[in-house]
């Protein structure tokens, strides 16, 4: 004998991740209703851990497909919210699988959690989307129908997608900028390496070189979930004006001048007393003629100014004006820096 679906004895389960499960299993099966999924609706929007339940549940069960992606899940959605007649039932059973992950949710949620935690993104080739890309010394700007806007910077590669119920971009490599539409039914996140990074409705930046993960928050919220040890995420929650960088496993939070580290939108580089080393190293990500130091006493002088991006002459004469380094050769592709 079956019995109906109690959405409200459901949401009572000792833990959203328990709540997320159970429902991902119910979802998929052929007696779900259109209640049940304007239920689910009203869960889901209610709090943002819900949201992260069900972000970890859909992580576990990649290997079987997102439920977020399921065509028979969308389109049965979207005729609850058009009709109040039911829907037609798909006939597919639910995966053995599937019911032993609710059940396990249920008698024990803290097993799920473990099983939702250790398990990482996607892998990159899973996503399929639209890609925004940027050649060296280039800006791109991509506008989601949402309004949400994503701006690559130099040398930079990002695939933006859409599901039910989330907005999703991946970052392969370089750096973006995300203005994000308010949505709170449909969180937008960045995937970047093995971090994360969750704004319902905000401005930031996260870069991605060779490997070190820099974010760096202009107005709004954002969730930062990193890699920690024994597999278990750890969460950061930046407030404007905060930057973080996470880079071989070791995680910092800081105070930064957001506007300064954001100037490449306006086509400028700004410095604030920065290592040479460093300056020209952001400089060369911008241009093929590349700017080398070769005398390593000057590596660490400190350098302060505005330069236009892609007119390094400006740049280098500046550095021979203040008397900080000497152009001692120069070619199309490169220029050596030694010290005056």
């Amino acid at each position: 004998m079956s019995h109906a679906f109690d959405a409200r004895a459901l949401e009572k389960i000792d833990s959203p991740e328990a709540t997320a499960a159970a429902y991902f299993s119910h979802l998929r099966s052929p007696m779900a209703t259109p209640e049940d999924y304007l239920a689910f609706d009203s869960w889901f929007a209610r709090d943002e851990r819900n949201r992260a339940a069900w972000a970890k549940v859909e992580r576990a069960w990649e290997g079987a497909g997102r439920a977020a992606d399921d065509p028979r899940i969308a389109a049965f959605r979207e005729h609850a919210r058009t009709s109040s007649r039911p829907a037609p039932l798909w006939r597919r059973p639910m995966p053995a699988l599937a019911a032993v992950l609710a059940l396990v949710a249920i008698v024990s949620a803290p097993f799920m959690y473990r099983i939702a935690t250790d398990r990482q993104p996607a892998a990159s080739s899973a996503l399929a989307g639209h890609t925004i890309a940027a050649g060296i010394g280039q800006q791109a700007s991509f506008h989601m129908t949402d309004g949400s806007v994503v701006t690559v910077n130099t040398a930079s590669k990002v695939v933006v997608a859409e599901s039910e119920l989330r907005r999703l971009a991946r970052l392969d490599y370089g750096e973006a900028f995300f203005e994000v539409a308010k949505n709170a039914r449909k969180p937008f996140v960045v995937e970047v390496g093995k971090v994360s990074v969750t704004a319902l409705g905000t401005a930031f930046s996260v870069r991605n070189l060779d490997g070190a993960i820099h974010v760096a928050l202009a107005e709004g919220r954002v969730r930062v979930d990193v890699p920690g040890k024994d597999s278990a995420a750890k969460s950061v929650i930046l407030e404007p004006g905060t930057s973080l960088s996470f880079a071989r496993g070791v995680l910092s939070e800081s105070k930064s001048d957001v506007t300064r580290m954001l100037a490449w939108r306006q086509g400028m580089l700004s410095f604030d007393r920065t290592p040479l080393a460093e300056a020209v190293a952001e400089i060369n990500r911008y241009t093929q003629q590349e700017i080398a130091i070769v005398s390593p006493e000057i590596a660490e002088r400190r350098i302060s100014g505005s330069f236009r991006i892609g007119i390094t002459r400006g740049f280098l004469q500046s550095l021979e004006a203040a008397g900080i380094a000497h152009v001692r050769s120069e070619t199309p592709a490169r220029v050596e820096l030694a010290a005056p």
